[in-house]
């Protein structure tokens, strides 16, 4: 083990994918914890012992997941006490969680935890920003989290984010120019699970004709419907393949619009995932481009070209590094998406080309991830030391 410890707030209402691998890797060589959503008082008769709100990462004994207790804040005449009441059980049971001969450093995931900056204990703290959280999936901005990304930045001794775009727009909005330093840090895939492999195909693709274009991830307005719309009828023969989580209304808009060439299923394990690629015939990332999908790093592309699979996506700036492995289609323009799928169909038994591929995504697991967040921030300490 390492002289360092680590704390991971993950308490978003929808805590990535990302966040829980670069956490849960590190945990291999320096203790960690992800302080998960917190365990509402309001729901309980008594405060839960911190026993019953931790547990380790399977075979990592290092690595704690913990959720803190949490009393509201909002009741009129508590708020103060609620707060100073939340912040030190959270302080007193991270004192447990994690031993004391070690520099403590924190990452925080939201913008919305600028209060709870060199409160902790820390000697470092780190702001892993995984996508523009000041607005939505639609490129709305969101009411008060800009202001409270500015005091945060103004508070951290550290930026990691995962796309230069992000960056340059977090460099814009820190009220200092050169402070916090501002380090890029994509997405990587799990080098353990995305390999090539004689994958038995998935029960629920059985029934599905092909050729099939898959989509894994959050289903949501994000998507650039008007393109595949489109395509689905100038290439009839293709069924779109929706898997994860899906927002509301976004089932019935496949079924809807799309009719037989939709089909979608509910949010699988990251391990059954390479089923799914090695026995559809094409991957998409169709996003529409708007302030939040412009400054993201997909984090699906990486694990589809890990595989070796056919890629389409819409031009995002981060995937640009991947250009000659990608078949960039245009945004809400289905001939674009129909060249490309014919295109990629006829590619799909190619081997050369998986290759290339694989080749492109070098040095992009989460082996490799950590060992480079690692650096930006201990050089960080070593330097301010």
């Amino acid at each position: 083990m390492g002289n360092h410890s680590w704390i991971f707030f993950a308490t978003g209402a929808k805590p990535t994918f990302a966040q829980w691998a670069l956490a849960e890797r590190l945990a291999e060589v320096e203790p960690v914890v992800i302080v998960d959503r917190p365990v509402s008082i309001l729901r309980h008769r008594k405060a839960p012992p911190l026993k019953a709100r931790c547990n380790h990462l399977p075979g990592v004994e290092s690595c704690w997941y913990y959720r803190p207790l949490h009393y509201p804040e909002r009741f009129p005449g508590i708020g103060r006490i609620s707060k100073f009441l939340n912040h030190l059980h959270l302080q007193r049971e991270l004192n447990q969680l994690l031993p004391q001969n070690t520099k403590r450093i924190v990452c925080f995931d939201s913008p919305t935890q600028d209060h709870l900056v060199n409160k902790l204990g820390e000697d470092k703290s780190i702001y892993i920003a995984i996508d523009d959280l000041t607005v939505t999936v639609t490129g709305k901005p969101i009411g008060g989290e800009l202001e409270a990304e500015r005091r945060l930045l103004s508070k951290v001794d550290l930026v990691v984010c995962v796309s230069e775009m992000l960056a340059q727009r977090l460099r814009e909005r820190s009220p200092f120019p050169e402070k916090p330093p501002i380090h890029v840090l994509p997405n990587g895939y799990d080098e353990r699970i995305f390999t090539n492999g004689n994958y038995p195909e998935p029960e629920s693709l059985r029934r599905i004709s092909r050729p099939r274009i898959l989509v894994v991830g959050h289903v949501s307005e994000r998507i650039d419907w008007d393109g595949i719309i489109e395509a689905s009828h100038l290439r009839p023969q293709g069924t779109w393949i929706f898997v994860g989580p899906a927002d509301k209304g976004m089932k019935e808009r496949i079924t809807r619009t799309l009719g037989k060439h939709g089909f979608y299923h509910p949010p699988i394990p990251v391990k059954n995932v390479p089923a799914w690629i090695e026995h559809c015939d094409v991957c998409a990332v169709p996003y529409r481009l708007n302030p939040f999908t412009l400054t993201s790093h997909p984090l699906k592309a990486i694990e589809y070209l890990a595989m070796g699979a056919p890629v389409l996506s819409t031009r995002i700036s981060s995937l640009e590094h991947y250009d000659g492995a990608i078949e960039w289609v245009n945004e809400a323009d289905g001939e674009s998406y129909a060249r490309a799928l014919n295109e990629l169909v006829n590619q799909s038994s190619s081997q050369e080309l998986r290759m290339f591929r694989q080749r492109a995504v070098d040095g992009g697991s989460w082996k490799d991830r950590v060992d480079q967040f690692r650096q930006f921030v201990l050089l960080k300490i070593e330097v301010s030391d």
